[in-house]
């Protein structure tokens, strides 16, 4: 290589670098001219990666998220305890903010799945990648629903029928490469600008925007949330917040516009790990395949390859495992809960088999110290869920169109730990509840909402035969190569809930309600701007407008 392609290869970055550390920290310039048309109702959704409920509540409190405060919570509705879609992971909750239907219906199980139809194993973790999302799920998004307005997305993922997508690709790549993460955060607030360029040149505003902040997640898998960068960066993203909502009400546009903040998951401080692939070659002797394979691979390629192995496995997050498993000929031939039960005996390779011969494979994994929970699909409207301690099974049936649910223990102590809540466990009573009986009554336990979403997550058969969620202070890293502090994807209490806040016209002030799924997202927010009408097809998600609202002063559980 030439002296002065060398010059060149190192001056340039440089010369990025240096332009990128020196972007103002400001409110950005958004001019609607006087011939641009303004919808009456707009929505904009703040989406902030892994944003921790315990964290935020306790800058909240100390007084560190000013803008947060004066622009949504004094102007708005908390919900106090949102839920996330399981698996907590970012991609899966991200499809479904956009669609309003869970991930084990639009099949984005996860950052990383395998489809055992197609023989494929897909990773979304890649610069090559990460946009591939919008070709692997059929339902509607809340852009296509729309596709008639002008909608506008900034370095989100998913945005399949968006008028205009901003990626960022370059500028917020190299900022987060070589860690200039409130870089990353200003150009998300900065890009308002060129969605207001496009406003004028259109002649009209969006109805409907998404602001995606990625940060907050990228440090918690880095340094965990307890050493201060975390926080740090939620501060800052407060900060941005503040400069949006500036140029919004600077320009007349903040009182027409519903604004959302909302979260994926939460974070885990993961000092402990357990290597799931190496357990399963090594202790059990079973062959297996974790690595992606197959997006553009001819299917003859595809069927000698995943040929090799009788398992397949995907660890998303670090605390979230989909664990597929071949126990028959074809792959495309779903194993049974019996199969799943006995498949060591059949297919491993174990010296010591008697001492495993009464043990089924998910009482085996449940007995591992790293793994909180296990779940097994038992049919097409049964999951059997275990832990060290016992085994659950969550049923369901539907009665005039709406589902319902059951959950008992069959073995031992509760694995949810439902029977030691109140409100709980009268539910655990051999019945069948509906979906929002069972959220709220279970809104407080250690594992909110799992009776549901549970089964709703085994719809798809790319969740897994077998679906694992770490304990608190584990993940699923190899010991000798952890990448990182801080994971998410399982079920801890502060995984799942999120922190979720409405401000707009029409929504009281300062006040709160006491529950509601993330997946209430899309229907809530087309019902808000006044194209509800748009949805015609049924979702899982529910529209919460009118309980926004109607929020009184006090909360619903008082």
């Amino acid at each position: 290589m030439s002296k002065k392609r060398i010059i060149i290869y190192l001056f340039v970055p440089s010369v990025i670098l240096m332009g990128l550390a020196c972007v103002p920290d400001a409110p950005p310039k958004v001019a609607i001219s006087p011939e641009t048309h303004v919808p009456e109702k707009m929505g904009l959704v703040i989406w902030v990666d892994g944003l921790d409920i315990n964290v935020f509540n306790s800058l909240l409190k100390a007084g560190r998220l000013p803008n947060i405060t004066k622009y949504l919570i004094k102007r708005g509705v908390t919900v106090k305890s949102a839920v996330a879609s399981l698996p907590t992971i970012t991609y899966a909750n991200d499809v479904s903010f956009a669609t309003g239907v869970f991930p084990g219906h639009h099949g984005i199980v996860a950052n990383k799945w395998f489809d055992r139809y197609s023989l494929i194993f897909h990773d979304y973790g890649f610069i090559k990648t990460y946009r591939d999302v919008d070709f692997d799920f059929t339902y509607p998004t809340i852009y296509e629903l729309l596709h008639d307005e002008y909608t506008a997305t900034i370095l989100v993922p998913v945005r399949r029928g968006v008028t205009r997508n901003i990626d960022n690709w370059a500028s917020a790549g190299i900022s987060w490469y070589f860690g200039l993460q409130k870089n990353v955060n200003h150009l998300t607030t900065v890009r308002f600008e060129l969605i207001s360029n496009v406003a004028n040149l259109t002649g009209r505003w969006p109805r409907f925007i998404l602001g995606y902040y990625v940060t907050p997640d990228t440090i918690g898998h880095m340094h965990g949330t307890t050493d201060g960068h975390y926080a740090d960066m939620i501060i800052d993203v407060d900060r941005q917040i503040g400069n949006i909502c500036q140029a919004l009400e600077k320009a007349n546009l903040l009182e027409k516009t519903y604004i959302t903040l909302v979260s994926d998951h939460g974070f885990v401080n993961t000092p402990n790990h357990f290597d799931v692939v190496s357990y399963f070659r090594k202790n059990l002797g079973i062959a297996t395949i974790n690595k992606m394979f197959g997006k553009n691979v001819p299917f003859e390629q595809r069927l000698r390859h995943f040929a090799k192995a009788r398992a397949v496995i995907a660890v998303s997050s670090k605390r979230f495992c989909a664990i597929h498993l071949r126990s028959r000929k074809h792959w495309w031939e779903r194993p049974t809960i019996e199969e799943i039960e006995n498949f060591v005996q059949k297919f491993g390779t174990v010296k010591d088999k008697k001492t495993i011969a009464k043990v089924s494979l998910p009482e085996l994994l449940a007995n591992q110290e790293a793994i909180e929970l296990v779940v097994a699909p038992a049919g097409n409207n049964a999951v059997r869920v275990y832990n060290r301690n016992g085994i659950g099974i969550i049923e369901r049936i539907t009665r005039d169109k709406q589902k319902l649910y059951r959950y008992r223990v069959v073995k031992g102590a509760d694995p949810l730990g439902y029977s030691t809540s109140s409100p709980a466990a009268k539910l655990v009573d051999g019945k069948y509840h509906d979906a929002e009986v069972w959220l709220k009554a279970s809104i407080d336990t250690p594992h909110p909402d799992c009776v549901v979403q549970l089964i709703e997550l085994s719809d798809s058969p790319r969740s897994g035969d077998i679906m694992l969620f770490a304990r608190d202070g584990w993940d699923f890293d190899s010991p000798r190569h952890p990448s990182n502090r801080g994971g998410h994807g399982g079920i801890v209490r502060h995984e799942i809930i999120v922190p979720w806040i409405w401000a707009g016209p029409g929504i009281p002030h300062g006040r709160t309600i006491r529950a509601a799924r993330t997946i209430n997202l899309m229907p809530t927010m087309l019902e808000l701007i006044g194209r509800a009408e748009r949805i015609k097809i049924k979702l899982d998600g529910i529209s919460i407008a009118k309980r926004l609202k109607g929020a009184s002063r006090l909360s619903e559980d008082q």
